[in-house]
């Protein structure tokens, strides 16, 4: 990415740096949806990592979106 902007560099990632510590990484079939808990059951989407580029229009799958979390025990 090529960002051309008057403003320095560290004030427009500042966002950015203080959002990736509370993101929860959530796999599924093809890929990783990077989420920010909203409660203990639903996320909102950040942003999706997949090699399918139809999950990228998929409108389910939309940065902003709230899913629901299903938790699994291991035993």
């Amino acid at each position: 990415m090529v960002l051309y902007t008057p403003i320095p560099l560290e004030d427009v990632l500042e966002e950015r740096e203080a959002r990736t510590g509370d993101l929860l990484q959530v796999p599924y079939e093809r890929g990783i949806i990077e989420v920010q808990m909203t409660s203990a059951l639903t996320a909102r989407i950040v942003r999706l990592r997949t090699y399918a580029i139809n999950d990228y229009l998929h409108p389910c799958l939309q940065p902003g979106m709230e899913i629901q979390l299903k938790w699994h025990r291991q035993p």
